[in-house]
Parts: C-alpha cells; sequence; structure tokens
C-alpha cells in the first residue's frame, strides 16, 4: 500500500472525528487570485518575507508578479531570499588548496547569477551560511585517525585561525560587491549544543570537537590544540565585520524549546557585542553606522530557524523572542515551517480536499497565533514593543509549498494553492476572532501574599506560560486556590493540580500549580480555546555551578532563583583577555535579584552571603550544582534515565538512556542504546567522552538528557484518565524538531522475541514530523510509584487497539553493539556501546527495568527552626500540612468561575474537598 493512500486513510478518519465548515473563519478571501494579498504588503510595517526561492529565472525581466509559478508567487510575496543549500560551507570545493573556487570564476551563471538576478528585481539576498559543523567537508580539513587513534581535523589553533580569516574574507568580501552583494549573512550556524545545563556559561554550552557526539565541531577541535575551543565564534564575526556590510546573524534552532540554551545564545551575543564596541573604539575592527549614525554591533540579528509543528508552544517562542531582544539586537525566524502533526515521513504531501479542513484550520490557527505575535514584537512601525532596542526583523520560510523540507508546513499546497495558514497570515488577528478565539492571548491575574502577577499565553492544549513566585523562607505549604485568580469575561477556571498534592515548599523543592481555563467554545472543533498557565512557588535558592576552562578561580556562575528581592549579592563584572577567559574587571555590584527573579550572576564563594535565616546560599557540596537523584517527576524538567540493573560482560553497573541507535540482534530489536554511569551515593558523575582528550570538558551529552512533559494517552483502558509523560530528547541528528521516544509498532521500528524497538524517530530515519497525535500511546509512558528513599521505578507504555490489551515496559537488554564512531558521519564522535533499552510486551507495569531519575539541581533541604505565621487565602501556613486539591477538578454543568468557593482542607487522610457556594 502506497503512503499516499496510508495518509488519506488516516486524514479521513480524523475528519469523521471533526467536522468543520470554512465559513467558520470568514477572513477576506477573494475569489481573483490577482486580488489575493501579497505577504509582504501585508507586513512591509511590520518585517521582511522570504523563502528560499532564489534562482535566477526567478527573478528575469518577464517574470510578472502573479499566483501561476514559483517566479510569480516569489516575486509577489516576498523581498528576501535565503540559497537553502547553494552558499553553504560545501559550495567552496577543494577547500583551502583551491585558491579559485567556482564562485570566484564564474561570475555570470550560478549563485553570482542568482543573487544578481535577485538584486536587479529589488529582492534582498540572506547568505547562509559561512560556519557550520555539517555540509563542511573541507573547512576545516577533513577529520583523519591520529597516532593516538583520535578522529580529528589535523589543524590546529594557528592555522584554523589564519584558514578562518582567509575563508571569510575571501567568501565575504567577495560577495560584499556589486551586483552580487547580501544583505545579510548568517555568519555561524547551530553551534550550540541543544541542552546545556549552565545558560550563564555560554563557552561550555557551544559544540567542542567531542561533543556532542553525533554532531561535534571540527573549528573548535581545532582551536582547542593551542587556543581555546570557543574562540573561533568570535574571530567568525570579527573576520565577516572587517569584510562585508552586510547584516551579521547567529542562527540556531530548538531554542524555544530548551530555555537554556536561548539564555547561553543571548548571553554570547551580549558579550560579542561589548567586546567589540571596546575592541572597535580602541582602533581595533573597523566601525559600521546604522540609519541613525550609532556603531552597528558586531552580531545584529540572532536568527531562530522554527522547524515546527502543532505542538509549538507559543508561549516558549515568546519567551525566546523576548530573550534575543533584552540582548539588544533584532530577531529573525529563518527557517519556517510549521507541519501537521501526523507522523509523515519527509516528502509526503497532504493533499487539498474537504476531509483535510480540520487539519488545516489547526494548523491555520497556529499560524494566526504566530503572526499575531510576530507583529508584535516587530521592529518595523508596526511592532508594539519600543522598550526594546531592536525587533523582529525577518521571516523567512525554508520552502513555499508542500511538502516541502519539512512535510506540509507551508502556507501554500501546491503553486496557487493557498491553505488555511495563507488566509490566516494575510490577516491573523481576525482569523482568530472568526475562529471564537482571542487575537492577542489570554491575560489573567494572580494574586498571592498581597502581590498581584500577570501572565499571558496564546492558549490551545499545548501553550503554557511559567510563572515564579518567591515565598518567604519560613513556609511550609502555600495555600492557592481559583479565588486566586483572574481571567477575562467569558473564561473560567476549569482544573488546578498541584505537585506535589499537599503544595509543601522547601529549597530546592518548589510547589508547582498548573492553572487550566476554558473560555467559550470556538467555531472550529479542531482547536481548544483553552489557557494554562504554570505557577511555581518556591523558596530563594542559590545554585553554584562550576565553569571549567571558562571562569578564572575563584569566581564561579550561581543561579539565583526565586528571589527575595532583598537579599544582596556581591556580583562581579567580568572582562575578557586575549586568552579567552573571563576574570574580574575590578568592578562590583552590591545588589538584590529582582523579587521573584531568576538569574545566573558571577559571584564569590569567598564572599558571605546576608540571606534569610536558615537557607543555605553559600557555595557547599550541597548547593552546588549536580545531576541528584530525583523523587519526583516535574513537568518540563530535564532528566537521565539510570537503570540500576544493567549488566556489563555479566556484572552490575548504571547505564543511562541514551538517544543513540542499537543495532537489532536476533535477540533484541534496533532500539535505543545505553551508556555507562557513575554514581557517587545521590550524584551522576558525567564522563567525558571515551574518545576525547583529557583537555576536553567532562560534561553530559544531550543525548543522555530527556524532557519529561505531561501528556495524557489516546489509549482506553486502566489510564485513560492519568496523566502520563511524553520523554523529548534534543539532539542534532537526522531529525530538528524535538525527538520524542516512542514504542514501535513493526511497520516502524522492529518486533523481536516479544520486544518492540524503541525509537525517537519515524520510518525511513528521515527529517519527518514527531509521532502522531493518534498515536500517542505509543510514547505517553507512565510510570509506578517512585520510591521516596531509593527513587526506584519502572516505566510502560500501554494501549488498547484491536481488541489487544497490552502492556510494554522499559527494559534493559545486554545485546547489541553500537560501532564507535558513525562510519557514515565524517565528523562524529559518537561512543561506542553494548547493550540498550527496548519496550518489552509485558502483562504488567511490574515487569521492566527498576530506573531511577537524575536532575541537574541543587539537593533539597528542609529549613530548620522555622518561625510560625498566621495564615489567610493566597498566602502560606508555616506549620499546618493543607492539602490543596490533588487532581483535575471539575463540576457538571460548567467550569469552577469567580464565584466558587475553593476550600482545601487537610484532614486526618489528607482529602481534598471542593464546595460551590450557593446563589451565586
Amino acid at each position: 500500500m502506497s503512503g499516499r493512500l496510508d495518509v488519506k486513510r488516516i486524514l479521513i478518519a480524523l475528519a469523521a472525528s471533526a467536522v468543520v465548515t470554512n465559513s467558520a473563519l470568514a477572513v477576506d478571501r477573494p475569489t481573483d487570485p490577482a486580488n489575493w494579498p501579497a505577504l509582504k504588503d501585508v507586513y512591509q510595517n511590520y518585517f521582511l518575507i522570504g523563502s528560499t526561492n532564489l534562482a535566477a529565472s526567478y527573478f528575469a525581466a518577464n517574470v510578472v508578479p502573479g499566483e501561476n509559478s514559483t517566479a510569480a508567487m516569489t516575486l509577489k510575496h516576498f523581498n528576501v531570499v535565503t540559497p537553502g543549500n547553494a552558499m553553504k560551507p560545501e559550495f567552496w570545493n577543494g577547500g583551502s588548496t583551491n585558491p579559485t573556487p567556482t564562485f570566484l570564476t564564474n561570475l555570470t551563471s550560478g549563485i553570482n547569477a542568482d543573487i544578481s538576478a535577485a538584486n536587479a528585481r529589488g529582492v534582498k539576498v540572506n547568505a547562509h551560511t559561512l560556519l557550520w559543523h555539517n555540509q563542511s567537508a573541507l573547512w576545516p580539513a577533513a577529520n583523519v585517525l591520529t597516532s593516538t587513534g583520535g578522529w580529528e581535523t589535523p589543524w590546529d589553533y594557528t592555522t584554523a585561525k589564519t584558514n578562518l580569516e582567509y575563508y571569510i574574507r575571501t567568501v565575504a568580501g567577495h560577495f560584499d560587491q556589486d551586483p552580487y552583494k547580501t544583505y545579510a549573512w548568517d555568519v555561524v550556524n547551530e553551534a550550540f549544543k541543544d541542552s546545556p545545563d549552565n545558560p550563564a556559561d555560554w563557552r561550555n554550552a557551544l559544540r567542542t570537537g567531542y561533543s556532542p557526539e553525533e554532531r561535534p565541531s571540527r573549528w573548535a577541535q581545532a582551536y582547542a590544540k593551542g587556543g581555546k575551543s570557543w574562540e573561533y565564534m568570535y574571530d567568525a564575526f570579527f573576520y565577516a565585520r572587517q569584510n562585508t556590510t552586510s547584516l551579521l546573524n547567529y542562527n540556531d534552532f530548538n531554542d524555544n524549546e530548551r530555555a537554556s540554551k536561548a539564555t547561553a545564545i543571548a548571553s554570547m551575543v551580549k558579550e560579542f557585542n561589548q567586546r567589540y564596541a571596546a575592541e572597535s573604539a580602541a582602533g581595533k575592527g573597523r566601525i559600521l553606522l546604522d540609519a541613525k549614525g550609532n556603531p552597528r554591533p558586531l552580531v545584529d540579528v540572532i536568527g531562530t530557524q522554527g522547524h515546527w509543528d502543532m505542538r509549538l508552544n507559543m508561549d516558549a517562542f515568546e519567551r525566546t523572542i523576548k530573550t534575543y531582544l533584552e540582548a539588544g539586537v533584532n530577531v529573525d525566524l529563518t527557517e519556517l515551517d510549521l507541519a501537521p502533526t501526523l507522523g509523515l515521513d519527509k516528502g509526503q504531501r497532504i493533499q487539498n480536499g474537504p476531509e483535510m479542513d480540520a487539519l488545516f484550520q489547526e494548523q491555520g490557527i497556529q499560524y494566526a497565533k504566530l503572526f499575531s505575535l510576530l507583529k508584535e514584537y516587530a521592529a518595523g512601525p508596526g511592532g508594539r514593543h519600543p522598550e526594546y532596542k531592536g525587533g523582529v526583523h525577518r521571516v523567512t520560510w525554508w520552502g513555499m509549498t508542500d511538502p516541502g523540507y519539512h512535510t506540509n508546513g507551508y502556507p501554500w499546497s501546491a503553486v496557487g494553492q493557498p491553505k488555511e495558514a495563507y488566509w490566516a497570515t494575510t490577516n491573523p488577528e481576525q482569523y482568530l476572532i472568526d475562529a471564537g478565539l482571542p487575537p492577542n492571548g489570554v491575560t489573567a491575574t494572580f494574586t498571592y501574599g498581597g502581590e498581584s502577577f500577570k501572565a499571558r499565553t496564546w492558549g490551545g492544549k499545548n501553550a503554557q506560560v511559567a510563572l515564579d513566585i518567591s515565598v518567604p523562607a519560613d513556609t511550609k505549604n502555600v495555600v492557592f486556590t481559583a479565588a486566586n485568580v483572574a481571567l477575562p469575561a467569558g473564561f473560567a477556571v476549569e482544573s488546578m493540580k498541584f505537585n506535589p498534592p499537599d503544595c509543601a515548599v522547601s529549597p530546592g523543592k518548589p510547589c508547582h500549580v498548573t492553572v487550566t481555563a476554558r473560555g467559550p467554545a470556538p467555531k472550529t472543533t479542531a482547536v481548544e480555546n483553552t489557557a494554562t498557565f504554570v505557577l511555581s512557588f518556591g523558596k530563594m535558592t542559590v545554585g553554584w555551578m562550576a565553569a571549567s576552562n571558562a571562569l578564572e578561580a575563584p569566581l564561579s556562575y550561581a543561579e539565583v532563583r526565586f528571589s527575595d528581592g532583598v537579599t544582596p549579592f556581591k556580583q562581579y563584572r567580568t572582562t575578557y583577555g586575549s586568552d579567552g577567559m573571563a576574570r574580574a574587571s575590578g568592578v562590583v555590584e552590591l545588589k538584590p535579584v529582582p523579587k521573584h527573579g531568576r538569574t545566573t550572576l558571577v559571584l564569590s564563594p569567598q564572599d558571605a552571603i546576608a540571606g534569610p535565616r536558615g537557607l543555605k546560599l553559600e557555595r557547599t557540596a550541597s548547593t552546588e550544582k549536580a545531576w541528584r537523584l530525583m523523587t519526583r517527576l516535574e513537568p518540563g524538567k530535564t532528566y537521565m534515565v539510570v537503570s540500576g540493573d544493567s549488566l556489563f560482560d555479566g556484572k552490575p553497573k548504571p547505564a543511562a538512556l541514551t538517544n543513540r541507535t542499537k543495532p537489532a540482534t536476533t535477540a533484541s530489536p534496533e532500539s535505543l542504546s545505553r551508556t555507562a554511569v557513575t554514581l557517587n551515593g545521590a550524584v551522576l558523575v558525567p564522563a567525558r567522552n571515551s574518545n576525547a582528550p583529557e583537555t576536553e570538558p567532562a560534561l553530559a551529552q544531550d543525548n543522555l538528557k530527556f524532557v519529561f512533559e505531561e501528556a495524557k494517552s489516546p489509549a482506553a483502558g486502566p489510564y485513560a484518565n492519568q496523566e502520563g509523560h511524553t520523554m523529548q530528547s534534543f539532539i542534532h541528528g537526522t531529525n530538528v524538531y524535538p525527538q520524542i521516544v516512542f514504542r514501535g509498532n513493526g511497520a516502524t521500528g522492529t518486533v523481536v522475541a516479544g520486544q518492540n524497538s524503541l525509537i525517537s524517530r519515524q520510518t525511513n530515519g528521515q527529517e519527518g514530523s514527531q509521532i502522531a497525535e493518534r498515536s500517542l500511546d505509543q510514547a505517553v509512558w507512565f510510570n509506578t510509584p517512585i520510591d521516596p528513599e531509593s527513587g526506584d521505578m519502572k516505566m510502560f507504555l500501554y494501549t488498547e487497539k484491536d481488541g489487544v490489551k497490552q502492556h510494554y515496559v522499559l527494559k534493559d537488554v545486554s545485546d547489541g553493539e553500537t560501532a564507535n564512531r558513525d562510519a557514515g558521519n565524517a565528523i562524529s564522535q559518537r561512543q561506542g556501546a553494548v547493550g540498550g533499552f527496548v519496550a518489552a510486551q509485558a502483562q504488567s507495569a511490574k515487569e521492566g527495568t527498576s530506573v531511577k531519575l537524575y536532575a541537574y539541581d541543587i539537593e533539597a533541604y528542609a529549613v530548620a527552626d522555622e518561625p510560625t505565621t498566621p495564615t489567610t487565602p493566597g498566602t502560606t501556613d508555616p506549620n499546618t500540612p493543607v492539602m490543596p486539591i490533588a487532581t483535575p477538578f471539575t463540576r457538571k454543568g460548567g467550569s469552577l468561575g469567580a464565584g466558587d468557593l475553593v476550600l482545601a482542607l487537610a484532614g486526618l487522610f489528607g482529602l481534598a474537598m471542593v464546595r460551590r457556594r450557593r446563589g451565586s
């Protein structure tokens, strides 16, 4: 059966359960294609609109803007284009040994002709990319085996630095000349690891020559041999600034899902711009002026790629935009595609037709929310945030029509065939209004401890906004009810979940309250009109972090969370020497972190901190961040999943679940690998990549880390009403989407001897979308109760299909060998491994392998000698363990509103009760 026929059957089944009509979303839709809005005109007061359609033929003199061809649509809709592959480092064939690459000698065809033609029609060109770890076979020189068995580029620091300057001078300098001048350059692409532990320490958050093991950086590897591995980043931007007047961009992905990655990127850009401002003022480096006559920064723009699907958390993306704007630069959305979550492989197209209405309208609503958000933060005169120096400056699709680079994520299904996504983009606010949804998100006000807090969410089942609230050091339990929540008209609290159920708080163990509100029913059944807010109540903590090879002792990075707004910290400013090390500049500020704030400071452990009695704020073994044993699951947190039952050569040794492929054997299927780890009591000690030299920091690999997100399984049965978790992995292997760990079913993955494969990709390993919503019973993991002392638990899946009721347990296997380094990857530093984890068929959840969870955190502790204080609703009770509602609550006939009285009572058995006040 063909893939297309399978897709059609799936879509017809989905449509049967979600019937909608186009008339519900009545954005103005002229029948004459000549009157369809040009997107570049719609957004002329906001930002540039782009695609990857760069070919000289598209910009020929006889091409007329319109809807009847790719060329016509390109001229009509876009004012900037990005070459998808034509300007990646591999286009300089022969590397440094070829002094006359084609782009220097062939000026009338190829990339020179393409850029010239675009410029002639007034379309800007954003060049992509000067430096990347991929598609860069000879920049720097290819890896070779060393005498010690290593796999490295032969270049050292001096050779790499010299060739980097030559390469950028030649390439950027050439494309700074008319008629093939570029408007902007993505100078460096995807240089950061996908899951850094310490976001302030951007140096150790960068890819090195050995971490991550899947796609490390040879530039970093070369620079490390005689210099500092991270200095190639500054050099790349420095050399670019000396040789081109184009805008200079840094470009990356998965930054909206990983707040730590976005923060690390922003930290680097802010430091680079401060450093270059000082150096250029001193005569080292040329100064270019902006339109207002001010010196331009070294890095003009941060680009976030935007390879997304319907699981996009719009609130997290807004957080990322603000993180970058706070660094003082513009933001580009550089590689946009927003795909339906169907579990398709790359190249499979969704066909237009009535049976697709539900899918396309869901996609349209996501596009409408996205562009409403983008307009708000626009750099142009239509933007509404003048407090920032920059704004959203460009939005570029990585393609134009379905299926495209990623599956069906574009505004058009084919040439001249606009989808709901197109109409939503032409007028996003009206599209949302027509759908019966708020055009600018849902803003709630929360009251607690005499203070008010506002938070906005863009709503829907995947969006949720997070808010930290600091509680006094003497707090034992937080009392928070629906009476503390004020919502817009038409919205009411539907449920509140408390983690832990009694909302107890102690340093290092906040209480998380998830408030879900529901508004009026939307005019399409494709989406939900819900608003979710996650409030974290916690006591102030300081988590100290090592910064090996980056920050001069005794200085240390320290993350302050849940600041009380009063405790002063002696904060050190740093300066950067020629050796790339950060050291104290002599400027010190004694001041508190804003109340409720979370930030990372440079402190000295030798300085005393005068905080509230009972709080441990100084650096000790327990306040140092480390991979520590956890005894509860917190949604959105990153964990390592470690088995204590694993055998290596017949000997027990703990092993971590690893997003690395384990080959199939006669005894077990292709599945995920495992990595032996070392435990020191309740602390997991990260190991250096086995292929790396001793100079490489021993930091945890990205493929050992999994983000647990709450989710419900579509399967009927005993777990239908329970919250489970998906395990998301962020590595740049084949997929740029977050990879979700799921059970293969024979069609996807293999089954051997009652064991199903455990995988994180689609059928053919290409860049398809994530696992489909309909198949989440293969990916929603439940767990047995976590032992409060040992942390032991078992993880399992459950499905009911075609009359079959089946458990699948996470099980460790000792067979199957993963080779050291991937022979098909020229830069791989993948570590060899034996054994892995499978999803084994089982009669019950108890048959799986016992595992424990480790998270990067301080050691939680109880505050001693806590004084007592009186309690009122919305404050805290330091003495009586109050049990708020432990599970989502609802009432028949509607949701709880502002007139509902929620009583959180703790009796002998810790029961929770909800009573509605009559007559309100």
